[in-house]
This record gives structure tokens, C-alpha cells and sequence, in this order.
């Protein structure tokens, strides 16, 4: 009979994970029907970026609770990322931008992100041995996030120049309320924020290995949540982009700094480790990227007869701007 009651509790993270993504999809469904006064939107939006916000967090909690081992996180791994792709590729050119179809579409998408994420996030708490290892980790992460989110070079900072949409499509989209009710073929789902991909997997990785390790998951679940928040709302009233795994790392490591044990000669270790770490990125950081190669005086007057005597595309220069806020502030395509 022992083993039925552990195979019972185990489905007991997993179960709580699903209902919770029915329930953001349940949010998501019903917020572009329900109109709310210019005077109190900024408060609702609040509550609903709190609430989904720490639906999200616990979601992910609850599913490492489970300890998930490798087989079933490469089952949620595949499972997701199917149903993502599904989404963007297949069912969004059919459902359109707005209407019921696009709202499903979006929550099909949003699914499909978390439960890929769990899966990605496990598979990468596999591979740490012991729970020492999370310090030169967490460092790691919280360093190359700011490269990736705030140097010129980074992977954000070139997305959001070259086509923010691609980012947009792939992170989780917290929705907002707007002033009046939309009809079902015209309805929307306004976004107000998005979570990038890779702080829900690390941060999934994060819980798993406390979990493994038998640290601090509960004690740094709620001190998680309020900073993230936190992090959140500066990220929304100053509109910077700012790297989610900071606050992640951090708490990780303050939470369970007394579960780590090293020895003086770890611990130098480490602190060479970092030291290179920040050395390279902050390299890579400082780095100014190549200025454009001004076109010969020769080539500007071929093209500029050539366009005048034939009709043409024009120059893509013209077509993509090269700023981030001008390109956020296009509609999003299907």
C-alpha cells in the first residue's frame, strides 16, 4: 500500500500546475469582455499583473515539487514546445488577429511556453550534482542576463531593433483590461507585459534543485514573489528592459546562503570564476558595435537615377527602425 500512496502524491504538483494554467487561460479569456473606467484601469491592471504574476511563479513551484527526473521533463519539454509552435505557426495566420480564435490562440501559446519551460528548466537541474554548485551558477546567470538584456550587442537589445514581435510571440504575455467591452469578433487581448522564456526556465531550475537538494524551495518561494514584483512594477513605470534573472540569482543564493558549505579553496575558486565571468562580459558589454559603411557618392547617384526612371521597392534601410520604442509601438502581426 506504500507505494500506490507515494504514485498518488506524486500527481499532486503536476495536478496543481494544470489547474493554475486553466485558470491564467481562464483569466486571459474572459479580461478582453469585461470594461473597466479609464479611472480605475491602472488599479485592476495592478491586481492583474500581481495575480498573474504569482500564479505563474507558484505554477512552477508546484510542478518542481514533483522532482520531476529526466523522462518527464523531456515529455514536457516535447509536450510544449508542440503545442507553442502549433500555435504560432499554425494556428495564428488561420484565427487572425482578433476574435475568439486569436484569444484561444494566445492562450494555447502561453500554455504551451510554461509547460516547456518546466521541462527545459528540470532537465537543466539534472545536471547539477550538488547544491554547492548553484553559487558559481546563479553568479553566472545573473551576470550573463544583464549582458543579454542590456549591452547594445546583446540578444535582446537586437531583437527588439530587428523585430520585437519574434520576442513578443515566444515570452508570456500578461494581459491588461481595457475601457469598454469588445464584441467576440473584434476582441482583443491586450498585453501589458511580457516574461521572457529564460527566466521561467532558470527560475524553474532554481526550485528543482532546492527541491533535490532538500534547501530553502518554500522560504524562497515567498520571498520570490514579492521581488519579482516588485521588479516588475519598476520595469513597467520606467519602461527599461530589465534582466529578470537579477532578482532570481539574488534571492536563490541570500535565501539559501546558510545550505551552502565550501571550503577556503572553493570559495577561491569561485570568486576567480566570477572575476573572469564579469571581466568577459563586461568586455563584451563595453563593446561599441561597428557604425554602417556611408555608401561612394558614385553608388547613391546610380541608385537614385535608377529609382526615378523605374518604379521600385524602396531602400530597407527606410523600412526598419532603429529604434526599439518605435518598433514595440507597431501592431504585433498574427
Amino acid at each position: 500500500m506504500y507505494p500506490r500512496q507515494e504514485a498518488t502524491q506524486t500527481k499532486v504538483g503536476y495536478r496543481d500546475f494544470a489547474i493554475i494554467l486553466v485558470a491564467m487561460g481562464a483569466i486571459r479569456a474572459v479580461i478582453p469582455f469585461i470594461p473597466v473606467p479609464n479611472a480605475a484601469q491602472t488599479a485592476v491592471n495592478f491586481v492583474i499583473l500581481v495575480g498573474t504574476f504569482c500564479l505563474t511563479v507558484y505554477a512552477i513551484y508546484r510542478a518542481m515539487s514533483e522532482t520531476p527526473g529526466p523522462k518527464p521533463a523531456l515529455l514536457f519539454l516535447l509536450s510544449g514546445v508542440f503545442l507553442q509552435v502549433m500555435a504560432i505557426f499554425v494556428l495564428a495566420p488561420l484565427a487572425g488577429k482578433s476574435g475568439l480564435g486569436a484569444i484561444g490562440v494566445g492562450i494555447l501559446n502561453s500554455t504551451g511556453l510554461m509547460v516547456w519551460c518546466v521541462g527545459l528548466g528540470a532537465l537543466i537541474a539534472s545536471l547539477l550534482r550538488e547544491k554547492n554548485i548553484l553559487i558559481p551558477v546563479g553568479m553566472f546567470l545573473i551576470g550573463y542576463d544583464m549582458f543579454l538584456v542590456l549591452a547594445p550587442k546583446g540578444f535582446v537589445q537586437q531583437s527588439l531593433k530587428a523585430d520585437p514581435s519574434v520576442f513578443q510571440k515566444m515570452a508570456l504575455a500578461i494581459p491588461k483590461v481595457s475601457s469598454s467591452s469588445q464584441n467576440i469578433a473584434n476582441a482583443v487581448a491586450a498585453t501589458a507585459a511580457y516574461v521572457g522564456p529564460a527566466d521561467l526556465v532558470f527560475l524553474g531550475a532554481f526550485f528543482l534543485a532546492m527541491f533535490r537538494f532538500q534547501m530553502r524551495p518554500r522560504e524562497t518561494l515567498l520571498w520570490m514573489i514579492p521581488a519579482l514584483i516588485l521588479y516588475m512594477l519598476v520595469v513597467l513605470f520606467t519602461g527599461w528592459n530589465l534582466p529578470a534573472l537579477v532578482p532570481i540569482g539574488l534571492v536563490t543564493l541570500l535565501v539559501n546562503r546558510k545550505e551552502f558549505k565550501l571550503s577556503k579553496d572553493e570559495w577561491a575558486s569561485t570568486v576567480v570564476l566570477l572575476v573572469i565571468i564579469a571581466g568577459v562580459l563586461g568586455f563584451l558589454a563595453t563593446r561599441k558595435p561597428k557604425p554602417p559603411v556611408a555608401p561612394s557618392p558614385s553608388a547613391v547617384s546610380a541608385r537614385s537615377s535608377e529609382s526615378a526612371n523605374s518604379p521600385g521597392p524602396a531602400d530597407s534601410n527606410q523600412l526598419l527602425s532603429t529604434d526599439p520604442t518605435a518598433r514595440q509601438n507597431t501592431p504585433n502581426p498574427p
